[in-house]
């Protein structure tokens, strides 16, 4: 049996699917499946998908006891530990079954049963197996451009005019900002809300700083740099912005700048970031985040600004060494209470508020999602959020004391990025993403691979028997799909998390080995094609997994874990329940040559190919490719190893390293190759490539009322 010492180990792979479920009456809950969440009284509480397929599977067996056995049959499709299961029976004790009107029975030795007291509301199977008192949300077309999904997003505010309690959703109304045909980001509101500041390439330069008034009027172009400029960040009196300048080497500096006009001065350096968000303590002080070294987790880190401690940056969170680490700083308006985002992982985060005076901190969410931007409310009383926790990037109403629970103000549709608060608004990026799949011809000819998309198709895959396995967010958040030689793709996997991507198929076309976070970290996972049955693989709960490669025969897969708290290359093999290392720490990437004869290998940050003998041995260094920010982007094949090189201006070089010991040739070009997209070999040895189409940025303000 495959064991699992969570709820999260099992996943949505069995007779229901979430997506299409629809909504139904519990007591006083209004359970929405296709949302993951349950409302009540106008509040909404996320529900993780496992926990939904353990409610839907009772609530279908209409009072009736149900076995462990038939949960994981028909429930997820795998067989998990009873510990799995019984976390997902507390956590519905936790959230429905508060006042006693709905319980959850454990029978001991059979299972658990569903009850709803007498006097509640109707039959939960009634309700369930009938129409749906509210019909189900149907996800919107996922071709839609920005102007319509602000049509859609303003139709969404008005349905939320609701109550007048403190709790109640607000009133929402949404205008657009900007709509210029470049990109707009990272919007900041002046303190009193009538002014905003934002980065954007209009100007043909690239990435400046501009200011306009949200009552009208042309805006003014604050900064003209040739370096971008980014991040802006009104000073609490609004009379200065800071920001971040990216210099072509080295890491960012933080600048500061009067409004509307004045001289601009260096007030910090960045250590080893690139990019990062500042944010004013008060008028004198900033707070950024910021890696001492590459190697330790991201720290958030004050700064003076004038006085004898000047540029001197003094660290003010500690986050554990095993995680990423810290960033996103946003200040109460009182001044008090620093939130913050605590990144487990890529794309694994939650929000923490710390208390400056007792240096106290609470984390007020629990997702373990992905996470856009975090600002306050202009009275303190919330925390807006863009998130993931519904699938898409959605706005979110956070409680920083962590008592109520969190409320959605408006659907993301097109994806929602960083936002910027004020007053009674909230400013918020809208985001249009594109890319491709190509297959290149020998010719230069590029053909594409799968029916295109207005959506982020990348990380492709191609069996030995044509088969294509893609990662995408076709269907609102990343799950993989497959396009059989002939046939439309189809997503095969439901896992409605923060991502899944990194599909590789094993040799045989039958096995599809790819990555999902669960449980707030990314894991390793098998799909079988034939029976739809999704496996957790060498199951580590904690740690994370990534950039899988089968061994030329099959039998072994190759993938990289932290899970001895540095990077290692590990493999298992079947019954795939345990996982060995065969790398010292270090290593990020392996992948056999063809003839099995060789191990490929990048390591951990650091830029090049390597390889050693597949049996064992020392690696040598081959080529100074691929770049440590593109690890993944290569694919070996019966002629070498095809990499990457990017020499500027989003131009992309296809490069043939061969197996022979020549020298490094070019074998083809593709301006806006993806970056860390895999490369694939079809059958035929054309290369596949995801490409980069652009993306489209507006700001849009929301209005929040009583």
């Amino acid at each position: 049996m495959e064991q699992a010492n969570g709820c999260g180990m099992g996943v949505a792979m069995g007779t229901i699917d979430l997506a299409v479920e629809p909504d139904f009456r519990l007591g006083p809950w209004l359970v929405r499946p296709s949302l993951g969440m349950a409302c009540r009284d106008g509040a909404e509480v996320k529900l993780e998908p496992r926990v939904l397929l353990t409610l839907i599977v009772l609530v279908r067996a209409e009072g009736r006891p149900v076995s462990r056995t038939e949960l994981m049959r028909t429930a997820w499709g795998l067989e998990v530990g009873d510990d799995a299961i019984g976390r997902c029976i507390g956590r519905l004790r936790a959230v429905l079954a508060v006042d006693g009107v709905i319980g959850f029975e454990t029978i001991p030795k059979i299972g658990y049963r569903l009850t709803v007291a007498t006097g509640g509301a109707a039959s939960p199977a009634v309700e369930a197996h009938g129409p749906a008192p509210v019909p189900m949300r149907r996800r919107l077309s996922v071709w839609l451009w920005p102007s319509m999904a602000l049509i859609v997003l303003l139709l969404a505010g008005g349905l939320l005019l609701l109550g007048g309690d403190k709790d109640a959703p607000p009133r929402v109304q949404v205008t657009p900002v900007t709509s210029d045909p470049g990109q707009e980001i990272q919007p900041a509101l002046s303190p009193g809300g009538g002014q905003i500041a934002y980065a954007a390439d209009r100007a043909g330069q690239g990435f400046d700083i501009w200011v306009q008034s949200l009552a009208g009027g042309t805006p003014v172009r604050l900064t003209d740099d040739p370096a971008p400029d980014l991040s802006p960040a009104w000073s609490p009196d609004g009379g200065r912005i800071a920001f971040i300048r990216l210099d072509p080497a080295g890491p960012c500096r933080i600048l500061v700048k009067p409004v509307p006009s004045g001289p601009e001065r260096q007030v910090a350096a960045c250590t080893t970031f690139r990019e990062v968000k500042p944010a004013w303590r008060d008028n004198d002080h900033m707070i950024y985040a910021d890696k001492a070294d590459k190697t330790a987790p991201a720290r958030l880190w004050s700064v003076a600004l004038s006085g004898v401690e000047a540029g001197q940056p003094v660290p003010l969170t500690d986050p554990p060494a095993d995680i990423n680490g810290d960033g996103d700083p946003a200040l109460s308006p009182d001044g008090n209470r620093l939130a913050f985002m605590r990144h487990r992982a890529i794309g694994v985060s939650d929000v923490i508020v710390r208390d400056l005076a007792t240096s106290l901190e609470r984390q007020v969410t629990q997702d373990g999602r992905k996470m856009h931007g975090l600002e306050w409310s202009g009275d303190g009383r919330w925390l807006y959020t863009t998130s993931s926790r519904a699938g898409d990037f959605g706005l979110w109403r956070v409680d920083p004391d962590g008592e109520a629970p969190q409320m959605r103000i408006a659907p993301g549709l097109n994806q929602l990025g960083r936002i910027g608060t004020g007053g009674d608004r909230v400013a918020v990026e809208m985001w249009t993403n594109r890319s491709t799949l190509l297959r290149l011809g020998p010719d230069g000819q590029q053909q594409a691979v799968v029916p295109p998309s207005n959506r982020l198709d990348w990380d492709p895959d191609v069996s030995r028997q044509g088969a294509v396995a893609f990662a995408s967010d076709r269907s609102g958040m990343f799950e993989i799909w497959v396009a059989d030689p002939g046939q439309a793709p189809t997503p095969v996997t439901q896992f409605q998390g923060p991502f899944t991507q990194s599909p590789r198929w094993a040799p045989d076309g039958k096995r599809l080995a790819l990555i999902s976070v669960v449980e707030g970290a990314p894991g390793l996972f098998i799909l079988d094609r034939g029976s739809g049955r999704l496996r957790r693989v060498a199951a580590d709960p904690g740690s994370e997994d990534q950039a899988p490669a089968w061994s030329r025969d099959g039998q072994r897969l190759y993938f990289a874990s932290n899970r001895l708290g540095a990077w290692r290359i590990w493999i298992t093999r079947p019954p795939y329940d345990q996982a060995m290392p065969i790398t010292e720490a270090g290593w990020r990437v392996a992948k056999e040559s063809a003839d099995g004869r060789w191990l490929y290998l990048v390591r951990d940050g650091e830029s090049g190919l390597w390889r050693q003998p597949a049996d064992g041995g020392l690696p040598e260094k081959l080529a100074d490719l691929p770049d440590a920010s593109d690890d993944e982007s290569w694919v070996v094949g019966p002629d070498g190893v095809y990499l990457i090189e990017r020499p500027g201006d989003g131009q992309a070089r296809i490069l043939l390293l061969p197996a022979d010991g020549g020298e490094m040739r070019r074998v083809g070009d593709l301006p806006d190759a993806l970056y860390n997209s895999s490369l694939a070999l079809d059958p035929d040895g054309r290369l596949i490539i995801g490409r980069y189409l652009g993306s489209l940025v507006d700001i849009v303000n929301v209005r929040l009322g009583p």
